[in-house]
């Protein structure tokens, strides 16, 4: 954990470490009473830690020869060399490894260094006193950071604060902040047009795996939907839900930090298959600030091309369109120092998008459109209190909280007055314990998370109404009514406790060694407040009775699951001159489904020169996914349904739909990556990667209503991707400017028989059947993927700052090469065989931008500009199927702009 809140090691602390350094030279032959010379010098040099001489100062120049070492050991040696106290907490500094330092520099200039590619400063308290803090600049311009490099994990990247405040925001969600990731692809349609106005969480999917399958933590508790996270059927239907992967819909804004594993993925992370995101909530400062943000946009400021197959939808604003809206995000921080040893920090927000729809309504026999203000509206609430118990020991403590609701009508033309409401809302606290023991570091979580996702619509009997003339013809038909509330709720309860050893020498080789164990208990439910009905009733002019023609009943009630899993897992990395060989085990066990997984990792990794500047790295690491849920409560949920009448007729028949899970097995990855990184120059350093992927006992589907379904473990796919990456370690000097680039180049090619975003309700293909593509016979397995499919990417990015005119100017460039979209045409009629035909979607740029501004005649107040897609390329997306009016064309957002200000005091 990185904490915020001062430790400050008392002289006497730092005796005992030097006195400890000193009892190592003297050897079990020393004889208490004398003492060697180079003992004795580090004796005097313990005392004047305690005295020292007044006529050093802290502005002088310190002759420095530092090679890179652990962040912690370079703050001590600083604060000897230049006799000065340096507090900060072993959170701060745990697993972060110091630059070098040559030459002659100031304390002042020496810190800098140290800290900044941390994202961390030096606060001067006093003459001879520095305090380590969450690095921040006045008014609230981002610090232009060094990219981590050394200390950094394989496979890791983070996204600090002063990355986030570089990058145009747009939604201020975590997919758009990793929709650039090298190793992430999003579904085809996640920049069209047709929805910007929602505020909805796009998939996101790590070398081509599930996008169902990734693990979202909050300060490394999960925060993972496990229901049914590829719910999206926006639509007004019973038993759905709609749902997220991500429980917590979170403003960035409210984040530290974003830390994203994709390969060579460390054991003491488990249950994924894809990928796993860490968000980091702000650390309180304890400086008694507070921190008002505002950001504005409208479909006024936003450039929309909609098919013309699109347009009646679009204007009416019908589930899954937004034709005219207005964004408002606002959000407050207050930052609070309690005591010496508490801080707190309080950070809401809301964003909130106001929608434009029309709701149809039916007066006597005419329909009319009735306009309607909808509300797509994220609130977000978290509070973190930073307590320093002891030199040792330090906790957090975090109450976060997140709700999302989504106001929808149904604009077709039989519906009469129907509206309905989605709603994710989410709440939780975690306890984050650390302390520092003599032979390690211990930290134990405890995590407590309600997740639920709720559909409310008005009224419990959706009617079908069937209008007919006296003659006996249907004159029109219109619809009535909803399913009431009903949701999915789960409770997840975490203990985690981690043992990281310090190293040890057996030999010439070095080991560092942790072990740790989880306990996680998961309850899920699916729950149905009342009693509803649906079906349709028949209405004569001629005199007759009404009839009820068809009658479901939705029996009131829920059904659920819950199972307890339990995790322990063990790594030692060994060390021996130029060579580090890094290996782990992680045993996963569920009493539910009954599987025991055990997931071997490896890391080798090869310092060519031992100077850092050339390094090689491989491993084969497996992963093995989440147990969802859901498949699990398909078929009692079926049970809550009974068909009352059918044609007309009193059938009081039980609804029972056979759902088998009997075998099903645990998802899992095998991976092997491979690493090459060079340091190209004292500024700029490139790394050159390949993974590769197979996914394996993918969850798949099979069966009938009639005959009932049985989930398989029939899918599989394979993913190869190379990435070279070109990033800035330190920012370069222009005139008055630094600056800051990277640059990176992506390639995948994936192969799968299931459809990603079918989740686990989509069948497996057989990949060695015979089928047309393009007019040519071919076996399936040579066939293209059809979604999450984007071969070539390119991103880089470009930030200067002139700090003296308080101005930060951020670029972000992105191409999407060219893909090939697959289109189902059906049988073809002389063998049976299926017949698909590929459609070319076409390369595109784009040009992102953001302007900070912050005058210095106004103390305090920032004003931003974001313009996404400056160039106002609406590039096609989605190629329409030819003989499908379900797929059809969609084009890119053109360019939208974002208004922004801020105040901090």
């Amino acid at each position: 954990m990185k904490c915020a809140l001062q430790y400050t090691p008392s002289v006497l602390a730092l005796r005992r470490q030097t006195l400890a350094e000193m009892a190592a030279d003297l050897g079990p032959s020393h004889r208490p009473g004398r003492l060697k010379p180079g003992p004795l010098v580090l004796w005097i040099a313990s005392m004047l830690l305690v005295f020292p001489p007044a006529q050093v100062r802290a502005d002088d120049a310190l002759v420095l020869n530092m090679s890179p070492q652990a962040l912690a050991d370079a703050l001590l040696q600083i604060g000897r060399q230049a006799q000065v106290e340096i507090a900060f907490s072993p959170g701060q500094v745990r697993e972060k490894q110091a630059v070098a330092l040559q030459g002659e520099l100031t304390v002042e200039q020496a810190l800098d260094d140290l800290l900044a590619p941390w994202g961390l400063a030096a606060r001067q308290q006093g003459a001879r006193r520095y305090t380590v803090v969450t690095a921040t600049v006045p008014k609230g311009l981002s610090v232009l950071e060094p990219v981590r490099v050394q200390g950094q994990r394989i496979g890791e990247r983070v996204y600090s604060r002063g990355d986030m405040d570089q990058r145009p925001a747009g939604n201020r969600d975590v997919s758009s902040l990793l929709a650039d990731h090298p190793a992430v692809r999003q579904d085809d349609a996640a920049q069209s047009g047709v929805n910007r106005g929602s505020l909805a969480l796009q998939d996101i999917s790590f070398y081509g795996a599930s996008p169902f399958q990734n693990q979202f933590q909050i300060d490394g508790i999960s925060a993972t939907n496990q229901i049914d996270p590829a719910s999206r059927n926006l639509n007004l239907q019973v038993g759905n839900v709609p749902a997220y992967a991500q429980a917590y819909n979170l403003d960035t804004h409210l984040l530290e930090s974003v830390t994203v594993l994709d390969s060579s993925i460390p054991v003491d992370y488990g249950r994924f298959t894809g990928g796993v995101v860490d968000a980091r909530v702000r650390n309180p400062q304890g400086d008694n600030s507070v921190r008002f943000d505002f950001s504005y946009n409208s479909s006024g400021l936003t450039a929309q091309k909609i098919a013309p197959e699109q347009k009646k939808n679009f204007e009416a604003g019908k589930p899954g369109f937004s034709p005219v809206w207005t964004k408002r995000f606002t959000s407050a921080m207050l930052d609070v120092g309690w005591t010496q040893d508490t801080a707190a920090l309080i950070h809401l927000s809301r964003r909130q998008s106001t929608i434009d729809r029309s709701m149809r309504v039916r007066h006597d026999t005419v329909f009319t459109d009735l306009k309607t203000r909808s509300i797509d509206r994220v609130d977000n609430g978290f509070v973190k209190i930073h307590t320093r118990w002891s030199a040792d020991t330090d906790s957090a403590l975090t109450l976060k909280y997140a709700d999302r609701r989504e106001d929808l009508v149904d604009s077709g033309s039989l519906a009469d007055q129907i509206q309905w409401q989605h709603q994710q809302q989410s709440y939780g606290l975690g306890f984050d314990l650390n302390h520092d023991l003599r032979w390690g570091q211990a930290r134990v979580q405890l995590g407590y998370d309600q997740m639920n996702s709720y559909r409310h619509s008005d009224g419990t009997d959706y009617m079908v109404h069937m209008m007919y003339q006296p003659t006996g013809r249907l004159d029109y038909t219109y619809i009535t009514g909803g399913f009431g509330q009903e949701s999915t709720e789960q409770r997840n309860l975490t203990l985690k406790s981690r043992l990281e050893f310090k190293p040890v020498q057996t030999g010439a080789i070095e080991h560092a060694t942790y072990a740790g164990v989880e306990l996680a208990h998961t309850q899920g439910e699916f729950v149905r407040q009342k009693d509803a009905y649906g079906g349709n009733t028949r209405h004569f002019s001629n005199g007759q009775p009404d009839k009820l023609q068809t009658l479901n009943y939705y029996q009131a009630g829920n059904v659920g699951v819950s199972y307890t899993a339990a995790s322990v897992y063990l790594s030692d990395r060994l060390s021996w001159q130029r060579l580090a060989l890094t290996g782990g085990l992680r045993v996963d066990r569920d009493n539910y489904f009954g599987n025991t997984n055990v997931a071997p990792r490896t890391l080798l990794e090869w310092d060519v020169l031992g100077t850092g500047e050339t390094r090689l790295s491989g491993g084969w690491s497996r992963y093995y996914g989440m147990d969802i849920l859901g498949t699990a409560m398909r078929e009692r949920k079926s049970q809550l349904h009974t068909l009352l009448i059918t044609g007309g007729n009193r059938v009081d028949r039980p609804s029972h739909t056979a759902y088998t899970l009997d075998g099903l097995r645990t998802p899992y990855d095998d991976e092997w990556a491979l690493r090459v990184q060079q340091q190209l120059s004292s500024t700029v350093v490139a790394e050159l990667g390949y993974v590769r992927r197979y996914g394996r006992q993918q969850v798949s589907i099979e069966g009938t209503s009639k005959t009932g379904y049985l989930y398989t473990n029939k899918g599989h796919a394979k993913t190869d991707a190379f990435t070279l990456s070109v990033k800035s370690i330190a920012p370069w000097a222009v005139g008055p400017s630094r600056w800051t680039a990277h640059l990176d180049i992506t390639h995948q090619r994936s192969k799968r028989n299931t459809k990603l975003a079918d989740g686990y309700e989509g069948a497996a293909e057989e990949m060695d059947d015979d089928i047309y593509y393009n007019g040519d016979l071919i076996r399936r397995g040579d066939r293209p993927v059809g979604d999450y499919n984007l071969p070539w990417r390119v991103s880089a990015g470009l930030t200067g700052r002139w700090a003296s005119y308080g101005l930060q100017l951020s670029n972000r460039i992105h191409w999407n090469g060219a893909r090939k979209d697959v289109h189902y045409l059906g049988l073809n009629r002389s063998d049976g065989r299926e017949k698909y035909e590929s459609g070319r979607v076409g390369s595109y740029w784009t040009w992102d931008m953001r302007l900070d501004w912050e005058p210095t005649m106004f103390k305090g107040l920032g004003v931003g500009l974001d313009v996404l897609n400056v160039l106002d390329k609406q590039a096609p997306l989605v190629i329409s199927t030819p003989n499908s009016a379900s797929s059809q064309n969609l084009y890119r957002t053109g360019r939208e702009l974002w208004l922004r200000a801020s105040y901090r005091y």
